[in-house]
């Protein structure tokens, strides 16, 4: 299937009507400095999902968004809940670093800390940050694939309130509600979200469902004492239980489930000096992230587990104003992580415990030499108390020759990821294991034409992976033996043809390949599709009435490394409709994989068949 022809095909149908007469607007992004810019000066490749695109989309995960973002793969075991996995550019799981409201989410105490989104749904959430490509100048450990920063409901400026609830399938339902205000030097946002489902069939063999139920907390309160001080708090608790099957197990049909508690603090001082030339933010941050399974019927099982991980964080970070033209940002970090495992059917009669240590310096110097050009280079290093340092570099730039409406973009830059406590830590890890580390590049051209009506975007990227740490039955424990190259290209297309009516297409290619010296030399990633394509039309019309439809296009790829077990091609398509019956309520409604499409993303797992869900918003 030739999925470049479907997206040129989709951008041949925009109609010829009467253009927008106005841009939407300059983006401001953090994950790339992590400080606020114009997406105009950043180097990288960034995709916003904003507040707007999660009403509209009506998604119940936020992995049923990523999957439509440039370069990002996604695989889920079964129904929302079971464990899922993104892949950004071809990249691990492991080398994807998870943020809430700007804190670590990973998990220390799971094999290779990578970030399980099956837990992550949308309730409460108003933003969503992709960064494509390495950025560890900025983050550290992990951030090789790219980075994914989440965002709950800010405080709004006046009192404000919304709710909202959702059902449908397999007797799945959701509600929502948030409150915030400002009131004086005190703003703030609270809110909470119920989502369960009865789901469906974890393994594709089976015939029982396996449900999922999931409650989710947000906090934040902001104290402005004056104009240059300010206190910041946050606070992000899940909480989760979900049923799945065994694969191992003698029936497809066992009743295993996992409780999983997710939370992340985060207390911070601001301070601006010099007329605010001179910015500077102190914090100490919390994740704590607690793993129970549990099988009714098999006593003695390794589902049977109790997993532990905790983050402690120290922030200091600065961004000064040397002149106008150059700004300095710089930091310094220590971090304490702790991860506890225990698995009584291993016969262990307490837990495995282990620590590390690891203090980071960073400093990044963000140039604008010219009109329309920002160039940007930093360094970072890394000690950890138990593998040794790191030091990784980057720089990008980005160059506009006629105030945003063409940006040329570049990106070089190292990436690495730190053994995890699992992989490094005796009885069953590796002491002597180095860190992984990427050198990436890419290039890539965004163009604006008609006052903004249209957008086109095109990147190619390059990265190759040395040292990345896979499980050897030679010596049977984690070894630095895999190499990996993945390349690709980005292809997006954004059009207002009205303003009632926006159309957007998109080709990705991410060849991700083995270049391990062994059998697996040349073979695909494991589930990591060649092509795919996407494409949506959203049409308000007349009445009010918004009715839109989405098509995902996925090629075949491999369930496993070496590429003997096929995963087909699928095509997706979803329909919406929303109505506002009043300025402050409005309905809507979705029938989800419209045709019924058979396909999987993880073999021998099911995925959700045809399935419709309507529900209702209000704010106030």
């Amino acid at each position: 299937m030739n999925y470049l022809n479907y997206a040129t095909a989709l951008a041949a149908l925009i109609p010829s009507a009467a253009l927008a007469e106005e841009a939407t607007g300059t983006d401001i992004v953090v994950t790339a400095s992590g400080i606020e810019q114009p997406r105009d000066q950043v180097g990288q490749a960034i995709t916003v999902i904003d507040k707007d695109k999660l009403d509209d989309s009506q998604a119940l995960a936020i992995s049923d968004l990523l999957r439509t973002v440039p370069g990002v793969r996604v695989a889920r075991n079964g129904s929302i809940g079971g464990v899922t996995s993104v892949f950004i550019r071809g990249g691990e799981s492991s080398q994807t670093l998870v943020l809430i409201d700007g804190v670590r989410i990973n998990d220390p105490s799971s094999p290779n800390a990578a970030f399980d989104f099956g837990s992550l749904l949308t309730g409460n959430i108003d933003r969503v940050e992709i960064l494509r490509g390495p950025n560890s100048v900025i983050w550290g450990s992990q951030a090789i694939g790219g980075v994914v920063n989440v965002r709950t409901e800010e405080p709004s400026e006046r009192l404000s309130a919304n709710a909202g609830g959702a059902y449908g399938y397999h007797n799945t339902a959701e509600v929502r509600a948030n409150v915030s205000g400002t009131s004086g030097k005190l703003s703030g946002s609270v809110g909470a979200s119920y989502f369960r489902t009865d789901g469906i069939s974890a393994l594709a063999a089976g015939s029982e469902r396996d449900g999922y139920k999931n409650l989710a907390a947000n906090g934040k309160l902001k104290v402005a004492f004056n104009d240059t001080l300010s206190l910041d708090l946050r606070a992000y608790y899940n909480k989760g239980r979900a049923q799945f099957d065994d694969p191992f197990g003698a029936t497809p049909d066992t009743f295993p489930e996992t409780e999983n508690s997710q939370f992340v603090g985060y207390v911070g001082l601001n301070a601006d000096f010099s007329e605010g030339r001179f910015r500077n933010r102190i914090a100490y941050t919390r994740t704590d992230l607690h793993r129970v399974g549990i099988e009714s019927n098999v006593p003695f099982s390794f589902n049977v587990n109790d997993l532990k991980g905790k983050i402690d964080r120290f922030e200091y970070q600065g961004a000064f104003d040397v002149v106008e033209a150059v700004t300095l940002v710089f930091g310094v970090e220590h971090e304490r992580t702790f991860a506890s495992t225990f698995f009584p059917a291993g016969g262990g009669t307490g837990p495995d415990q282990a620590n590390y240590r690891v203090t980071s310096e960073y400093g990044q110097l963000i140039v604008r030499p010219i009109t329309g050009l920002t160039l940007t280079g930093g360094v970072r290093h890394d000690d950890y108390n138990i593998y040794g340092s790191q030091t990784t570099f980057g720089g990008n730039f980005a160059y506009t020759p006629n105030a945003g409406r063409t940006v040329f973009r570049g990106t070089y830059a190292d990436g690495f990821r730190a053994p995890t406590l699992t992989e490094s830590v005796l009885p069953f890890g590796n002491p002597a294991l180095k860190a992984e580390t990427a050198k990436s590049f890419d290039l890539g051209i965004e163009h604006n034409f008609l006052d903004g009506a249209v957008r086109a975007t095109a990147t190619y990227y390059r990265r190759k992976s040395d040292n990345q740490i896979a499980f050897s039955f030679t010596t049977f424990q984690s070894e630095n033996i895999a190499k990996v190259l993945n390349e690709g290209i980005e292809l997006e297309l954004d059009v207002r043809p009205t303003r009632t009516l926006k159309i957007s297409a998109g080709y990705n290619l991410v060849n991700a390949t083995s270049r391990s010296n062994d059998s697996t030399f040349g073979n695909r990633l494991a589930r990591r599709a060649k092509d795919s394509a996407n494409a949506s039309i959203d049409w308000k019309t007349p009445i009010g009435l918004t009715i839109a439809a989405d098509i995902l296009l996925t090629g075949g790829s491999f369930d496993d490394l070496a590429n003997t077990v096929r995963l087909n091609g699928y095509q997706i398509v979803t329909v919406r409709a929303s109505y506002p019956v009043s300025d402050r309520f409005e309905i809507f409604g979705r029938i989800e994989n419209l045709f019924d499409e058979s396909y999987q993303t993880v073999a021998r797992y099911s995925t959700y068949g045809r399935n419709a869900y309507v529900g209702v918003r209000a704010k106030f």
